[in-house]
């Protein structure tokens, strides 16, 4: 077994985060070293994504370097909020076929039609709500790998 100081642990994580000295040149390189960049829509200075590459390649980066690898020069793709290398792409698509189809939310929002109705009415007489606001009430989610046992989906009463 090795044992590495505090010191050591540390000076390994920043570099394999590419923060010490020794950062890429490029985008595209930096997402194939980091594996992938999270997709963060909330953004409260800027997108999670541009402040991580930002603080990897500095002033050479400009958002728009983000949305033209992806839309333009498609050398990155974006799955499940993560932006990754188009070179992975592969390992993704062997698992395609067993990824999740929408027929059981679908069916949900349809025999639920009622409670989303009434939540869209509350919203237009009320605007936004807190959370601790009781909402209508819904039916049950089927049970299923994320969920441990059906109950109310939504709704505190």
């Amino acid at each position: 077994m090795h044992r590495l100081t505090k010191t050591q642990a540390r000076r390994l994580a920043v570099r394999a985060q590419m923060l010490d000295g020794q950062r890429p040149d490029d985008l595209l390189e930096l997402v194939r070293r980091l594996t992938f960049l999270q997709i963060d829509p909330t953004a409260a200075i800027a997108p999670s994504a541009d402040l991580v590459v930002w603080s990897r390649l500095g002033s050479t980066y400009g958002p728009d370097d983000l949305k033209r690898e992806l839309e333009e020069r498609r050398t990155l793709f974006e799955l499940d909020a993560m932006v990754r290398p188009m070179s992975d792409l592969g390992l993704y698509l062997a698992g395609a076929a067993e990824w999740t189809d929408y027929d059981q939310p679908r069916d949900w929002m349809k025999a639920n039609d009622k409670f989303r109705r009434d939540i869209l009415k509350l919203l237009q007489r009320s605007g936004p709500l807190p959370s601790r606001r009781s909402l209508p009430r819904a039916g049950t989610w089927p049970r299923s790998r994320w969920t441990s046992r059906p109950g109310p989906s939504f709704g505190c009463g």
